[in-house]
């Protein structure tokens, strides 16, 4: 069984799944659970056709069902069933005006197939200090991957409740008795070849911490092919992605934040961006994180993301990759790692430059042999000698 936290995904072993999402430790009123079947090509419901929910809790085909008892709501996918127009499928939960997932409790997310627990996990525990400003937030979503569904946690949430949640999905929402909060767009942004790039201005309290996650599959083993290797029942280790960055400040000083030779950085001293340090070998379930003091970015003149594969076999479409990038009060901003040379170890995956201290963020996915090769690709001008994590 996997413990899925926000940005995490996990594969399905079947096209028949059951998920239960319970609210626990509630001191305000109950969540409403619903789901939106959204387009391939628009990101949004065709219809009301596509919305499942207390007042509508089945698709026409039955692909989708919706079951409620006391504080738990439980849906069947039967994937295989959904329309072929259909390439995600969203959770959501939302509560009524005045209250907020600061008072919800905790939501208990349970994903289950042939009756038996694969995933689960718990988001806005009112004793874990989140005290949370929403009133809907995206719990998770199913989605297309090639001819397989994945499922990603997603915990993304809306300061209005449900009507931007809804209008987000494309609802329109005319009879809303009261003007819902000002809710901030969180709808995700995805850099790709035809859109590549995007501006992010400065707000009046600057950018606060800006957080970026490396996450992949990390069990896509190479299989073991030598006689000993079976008969000693051996796998071979998973693919172990790093995330880093190479930075330049306004003064000129350069430098590379890595895992390799410790180089974690600082957050709140130079060069005001830090790795964590508590995943040194690409086993945890959310991936690497890459934070940056974004009170700071005045200070910082360009920053270049990479992943690097540290161990396992160069195959970067089995990685299924991908860089989110989250700045407080912006879109979510997704870059998958989906082509690549598989000769060449490391990418350049992403340039954030400052200009007139805002953030412009292009996409570049630039696969080269090594750090030497990308340092020279974007002309850093460091100087290198071997490294390895302890």
């Amino acid at each position: 069984m996997m413990t899925l936290v926000p940005g995490a995904n996990t594969s399905l072993p079947t096209l028949d799944i059951e998920v239960t999402v319970s609210q626990r430790h509630a001191q305000s009123s109950a969540a409403d659970i619903s789901a939106y079947q959204l387009s391939q090509s628009t990101q949004k419901v065709r219809g009301d056709q596509d919305m499942i929910f207390y007042g509508q809790r089945q698709t026409a085909n039955g692909s989708i069902q919706l079951q409620q008892s006391g504080s738990s709501s439980t849906f069947q996918f039967h994937l295989g069933n959904i329309d072929a127009e259909i390439g995600k499928i969203a959770i959501t939960a939302s509560l009524d005006a005045p209250h907020t997932f600061a008072t919800a409790g905790s939501l208990i997310i349970d994903i289950k197939s042939a009756g038996k627990l694969i995933a689960s996990a718990e988001i806005y525990g009112v004793n874990q200090g989140q005290q949370r400003t929403e009133a809907a937030l995206i719990i998770g979503e199913f989605y297309r991957r090639n001819e397989d569904w994945k499922f990603r946690l997603i915990a993304q949430g809306f300061n209005g409740g449900l009507k931007p949640l809804a209008e987000h999905f494309g609802v329109e929402i005319s009879d809303e008795p009261a003007p819902a909060p000002a809710p901030v767009n969180l709808r995700k942004i995805t850099l790709d070849k035809t859109n590549n790039r995007i501006n992010l201005t400065k707000q009046a309290n600057g950018f606060g911490e800006i957080r970026i996650n490396l996450n992949w599959n990390q069990q896509a083993n190479k299989p073991a092919t030598g006689f000993f290797d079976k008969l000693k029942g051996a796998k071979s280790a998973g693919i172990d992605l790093d995330l880093g960055c190479f930075f330049e400040m306004k003064d000129g000083s350069k430098g590379v934040i890595q895992a390799l030779g410790n180089c974690f950085g600082a957050l709140n001293d130079f060069p005001y961006m830090q790795l964590a340090a508590d995943d040194r070998t690409g086993t945890r379930a959310d991936g690497e994180w890459l934070k940056i003091n974004g009170q700071h970015w005045r200070e910082i003149q360009r920053i270049v993301i990479f992943a690097f594969i540290y161990e396992g076999v160069a195959n970067w479409a089995a990685t299924d990759g991908m860089i989110s990038l989250y700045v407080p009060d912006q879109a979510p901003i997704e870059i998958q790692l989906q082509e690549g040379n598989n000769q060449l170890r490391m990418c350049g995956i992403a340039e954030l430059i400052n200009i007139q201290d805002n953030i412009q963020v292009s996409r570049k996915m630039n696969y080269v042999a090594g750090h030497r090769e990308l340092d020279q690709l974007f002309g850093f001008g460091l100087r290198w000698r071997a490294g390895s994590k302890d």
